[in-house]
């Protein structure tokens, strides 16, 4: 996943003994705490444990700690959910430079961060992907003070439930809530979803699972041979939802509002036959990647929030053309018309499959092309009003290469 992470540069400034209440780290924030509750206590290098810096990611927020180092100092820092969640971590020197980050390198989701740093002031910005406040235990310190693979002092997160593993082969045919049908996991939790199993439509037409607690989550079914078709149906029979070609012929079913404890069934078809083998699986409905999963398709037009690059062109005053190193993920440029007119917008693959989509200053779609009058090349006409606009273009397949953005504005005729 690519991120993009800015600050602006601000002078550092702090204010209480335990609270920043100015700009802190070049800007990255206003309020953050001493791990040793104040600045004279909170220099790693000499300290003989790890601090605990424990606390609540808000949401669309961070939760940043601040501390010191007297000496250049091997520094590992570890942020984990509690009892479970997908944290994420980045560390600022005190101009607002990003000197280390990290996601899942803690495993099970958890951050760690292990990185040797050089004497000054820095700052742990603690993110979540989540969509509310996110408990996070915080261990800061010399990476000579920790035990092995774990903390001296930080709270750890309860161990996940044991879950029983996937039975697929229970009966060949069995239907949903039918006897002998397959199972995917009994008693799981938004901690346990991960649960997955490769079958054929013949063997394996149904899946069940059932909810121990509230879940979000999303069904998968991905095959190199097959076109699997699934539907997700709770104990009554009743369709929740239902997908055929989410990607290709692959298909998905993101159920974003938390589906209620109880027995659930994956329906199965393969409309390429009954003995290509399918890959189902069941995962934690995550907002965050789902946003830029929809964004790198081009579904929607990024906001300033959006952590994706996005290129500025500038005004277009009559022509340009861009050379587009393109994916299967969108690239994202912005431009300025200082008129209004008529643009021309072509996308020219050499072989290679473009497609290109335009949005308004807004976020309006206002036109989008594949296939051009020829060929797989993509070519869009558009009459539009002076402002400002963003432009997606990608690969339709998950190829990558060149391909020649060419702009060129018309005016009307005086």
């Amino acid at each position: 996943m690519t991120r993009f992470l800015t600050c602006t540069a601000l002078a550092l400034a702090f204010g209480t003994p335990a609270f920043a209440q100015s700009p802190i780290c070049g800007g990255i924030s206003v309020v953050g705490e001493w791990v040793g509750g104040d600045e004279a206590g909170s220099d790693l290098t000499g300290a003989a444990a790890p601090f605990d810096g424990g606390g609540q990611v808000p949401i669309a927020g961070h939760l940043v700690r601040m501390f010191t180092l007297s000496a250049d100092t091997d520094v590992r820092i570890d942020v984990a959910a509690v009892p479970a969640g997908d944290p994420y971590i980045s560390v600022y020197d005190a101009a607002g430079a990003e000197v280390a980050a990290d996601d899942d390198s803690g495993g099970d989701f958890a951050a760690r961060v292990q990185t040797t740093l050089g004497p000054g002031t820095y700052c742990l910005a603690a993110r979540s992907y989540e969509s509310g406040v996110t408990d996070v235990s915080v261990q800061i310190g010399a990476a000579s003070t920790f035990d092995g693979d774990g903390g001296t002092s930080a709270p750890q997160a309860p161990a996940a439930p044991e879950v029983a593993p996937p039975v697929v082969a229970a009966g060949r045919g069995a239907g949903c809530f039918e006897d002998g049908m397959a199972s995917l996991g009994e008693g799981l939790s938004p901690a346990t979803l991960g649960a997955s199993a490769t079958v054929t439509a013949g063997d394996a037409p149904a899946l069940g699972f059932t909810l121990l607690e509230s879940a979000p989550l999303s069904v998968l079914a991905e095959s190199e041979t097959g076109d699997p078709l699934i539907r997700l149906r709770d104990e009554s029979g009743a369709t929740l939802a239902e997908n055929d070609d989410f990607d290709g012929l692959n298909s998905r079913i993101d159920m974003t509002a938390a589906l209620a404890p109880g027995a659930y069934c994956i329906e199965l078809e393969d409309l390429n036959g009954t003995d290509n083998s399918i890959d189902v699986r069941l995962e934690s409905f995550d907002p965050a990647a789902d946003r830029l999963r929809r964004l790198n398709a081009a579904e929607f037009a990024p906001t300033a929030s959006d952590e994706v690059p996005v290129t500025d062109l500038g005004t277009l005053e009559t022509a340009l053309l861009q050379q587009v190193q393109a994916s299967g993920d969108t690239t994202w440029f912005t431009f300025d018309l200082p008129a209004g007119g008529l643009l021309l917008t072509e996308a020219i693959g050499d072989g290679l499959d473009p497609m290109v989509v335009l949005f308004d200053r807004v976020g309006r779609r206002v036109g989008e092309n594949d296939d051009g009058p020829e060929g797989l090349d993509s070519f869009l006409a558009s009459r539009l009003l002076p402002g400002r606009y963003t432009l997606g273009l990608r690969l339709i397949d998950d190829s990558r290469g060149p391909v020649r953005l060419l702009m060129e504005r018309y005016v009307p005729a005086q």
